[in-house]
This record gives C-alpha cells, sequence and structure tokens, in this order.
C-alpha cells in the first residue's frame, strides 16, 4: 500500500501558529470558531509542543514556541499570519468570536468580491477573516466593480 503525501483531511497549505498561551488558544478556538482538537502533543514542562485543530473540513496547527521553534507569537502588534474562515452565518459567527474574546479589527459588511466579511483578532494576536459567500462572481466582475470601488476612492 503506497503512502499518500499529502495527509487525508488536508490541503495542501495549512496554517502554523506560535502561540505563547497554546493551550488557552485551543480553548479559544474550541468556544469561538466550534475547532475540535484532532491531537495535542505537551512538553514535558506543559508547553503544548504540537497540536493539530480542525475547523469544518480545514486543518491548522499550533505549538508554544521554543528556542528551536521558528514560530514566535506576535508580540508587537503585528502578525505574520491571518486565517480566513468561511462559514455558514459570518454575522452569527462573528459574534460568537466576539462574545469568547476576540477584539473587533471590521466589522462584517457585504464585499465587492461577492463575500459579507468581517477582521478580528483573537485574544493570542492573530488575525481572523471570516467570511460568508453571498455571491459567485467571476473574475472579471470582481475586478469591474474593483475598478468602479477604487474609482470613488
Amino acid at each position: 500500500m503506497s503512502v499518500k503525501p499529502i495527509p487525508e483531511g488536508y490541503h495542501r497549505i495549512t496554517p502554523y501558529l506560535g502561540i505563547k498561551e497554546a493551550a488557552e488558544a485551543i480553548e479559544f478556538y474550541k468556544t469561538a470558531f466550534g475547532a475540535q482538537q484532532i491531537m495535542r502533543l505537551d512538553m514535558p514542562d506543559g508547553r503544548v509542543g504540537h497540536a493539530e485543530l480542525r475547523i469544518g473540513d480545514s486543518a491548522f496547527m499550533l505549538g508554544s514556541p521554543c528556542e528551536e521553534s521558528a514560530l514566535h507569537s506576535p508580540n508587537n502588534g503585528h502578525t505574520s499570519v491571518g486565517l480566513h474562515l468561511y462559514v455558514e452565518d459570518v454575522d452569527a459567527q462573528y459574534q460568537k468570536a466576539i462574545d469568547a474574546g476576540a477584539k473587533i479589527i471590521s466589522r462584517p459588511s457585504d464585499q465587492f468580491y461577492g463575500d459579507r466579511s468581517g477582521t478580528l483578532r483573537d485574544p493570542f494576536g492573530h488575525v481572523w477573516f471570516v467570511a460568508t459567500q453571498k455571491e459567485s462572481l467571476s473574475e472579471d466582475q470582481i475586478k469591474k466593480r474593483a475598478k468602479a470601488l477604487f474609482q470613488q476612492s
């Protein structure tokens, strides 16, 4: 039997977050976004060495940064990773995340590219773009709308 180069249930790209408070982040993602913990490896000192979570059909990974790690928590108010999450009801999901402790960056609104989306910062510094597709548009339709929008600005 041959082994698939991409594990079952994973896409070609999977976000990996370095979060100092990884255990707390896992609980937040469960509460705010309905994440399911697939696996978790704790280090002898109690830090989360590696965890895999799933929201819907998409997986993401996280761990507590350590000296050997290339990932570190955002500590200057910026992040190098943003997560885009499609949901059935952006307004309800957005409010659920706010109730769980996320901070508002931009409230949900209809976008020129056919989505209704809002942006949040989770308590650990990571940015989440939460969206529901409202219209299925072609690339040409999106470009036309973008051109009109940018001419107004």
